[in-house]
């Protein structure tokens, strides 16, 4: 029995052996996965001549959760005098610490740890001088309700002016949420009672969760900044970059062979290094809240209701202009949440307003 399983394996192998090159590798451009390809490397000879030619590349960072988490406050935290001192004691802590720490370890080491067996992605990348298409996919530590919608979004920039996060706490087809207005109108009686139609615990709650969008963002950006630094022989053929996060939280960000162009005159991870001791100069206070109970979406046909949205300046100048933001920060997805804040911008530009402790 055994000397018969041992035939057969060899057989699949031989069969194997008798694909053409081309046909192997386009196994491994569909394969993509790093951590894949890195245990292939090590296989055979003839997988450690093909895997370099290989042009389609996938990373899935796992060490970020534990190196850099930014479940400091918990969603189930009790907030007191009226919710607001908890975030304004912990603003410097939240923006230096959890934002920031991660890039200056970015900048200190290599976004890829030096062993190759490790999950993250690894050095072992520099060996793939064919790559065309280079795809990240970060872990999203996004801790909502199970009926919640949310996503953030920048417009990334060297400098990071600034990142909208929206949350919805519910999304539904619009006949179905109009069938509901009557009830809805009988609850404003108690909507009342909430500063700006929401509680000030839930609205904390929201924004401790835009921090760690913020972090989110931050880290992308000097993802960014570590591929436009790298030298250009590393990726000689590379024609497009896609950073995105295990929930799909985050705008996409997709770079053609012009952005990456662009990208290499502008981004250092030099600059993010100088930005990352600008820190102090964050606080709490550099963001707008906004919120809107119901907000009608005539062109998906949909509609969300509890909708919070944070806007927070970063190294915007003076004369920054959020609402453009907002909406240059949704522009590439056209969906619900671009729309959402196009309607924010035309029709509840008064909702938003900044924060004080």
């Amino acid at each position: 029995m055994e000397h018969w399983a041992a035939k057969k394996k060899e057989e699949a192998e031989n069969q194997f052996q008798r694909l053409p090159d081309d046909v192997v590798l386009n196994i491994f451009n569909k394969l993509s996965d790093i951590q894949c390809l890195c245990r292939c490397f090590v296989v055979a000879k003839r997988f450690s001549s093909l895997i370099p030619l290989v042009q389609t590349v996938s990373i899935k960072s796992k060490t970020w959760s534990s190196k850099y988490d930014c479940k400091t406050v918990p969603r189930k935290s009790e907030y007191h005098h009226g919710g607001t001192l908890p975030l304004g004691n912990l603003s410097e802590y939240l923006i230096t610490n959890l934002v920031f720490r991660p890039l200056r370890e970015l900048y200190n080491r290599s976004l890829f740890p030096t062993s190759h067996r490790d999950v993250s992605g690894v050095i072992f990348l520099s060996k793939l001088t064919h790559v065309r298409a280079l795809n990240v996919e970060l872990p999203s530590n996004f801790d909502g309700d199970n009926d919640s919608v949310s996503k953030w979004g920048a417009k990334f920039t060297p400098n990071l002016d600034s990142v909208t996060f929206l949350y919805a706490s519910s999304l539904s087809k619009m006949m179905e949420s109009e069938q509901q207005q009557k009830s809805e109108s009988e609850e404003s009686d108690e909507e009342e009672e909430m500063e700006h139609g929401i509680t000030n615990r839930e609205r904390n709650l929201r924004i401790v969760i835009a921090i760690e969008c913020i972090k989110d963002a931050v880290l992308w950006l000097g993802i960014l900044c570590f591929v436009a630094d790298c030298p250009l022989s590393h990726f000689p053929m590379l024609q497009s970059v896609t950073i995105t996060d295990s929930q799909k939280k985050g705008a996409k960000l997709c770079l053609s062979v012009e952005k990456l162009a662009e990208c290499r005159n502008t981004f250092s991870m030099t600059r993010m290094h100088s930005l990352s001791s600008m820190a102090w100069s964050w606080t709490l206070e550099n963001m707008r809240v906004g919120y809107v109970p119901v907000l009608q979406l005539p062109m998906s046909k949909y509609v969300m209701k509890g909708v919070t949205i944070v806007n927070y300046k970063m190294f915007a100048d003076d004369d920054y202009d959020a609402y453009k933001a907002m909406v240059d920060a949704f522009a590439g997805e056209q969906d619900v949440f671009s729309e959402a804040v196009v309607q924010i911008q035309e029709k509840h530009k008064d909702c938003m307003i900044n924060l004080s402790f």
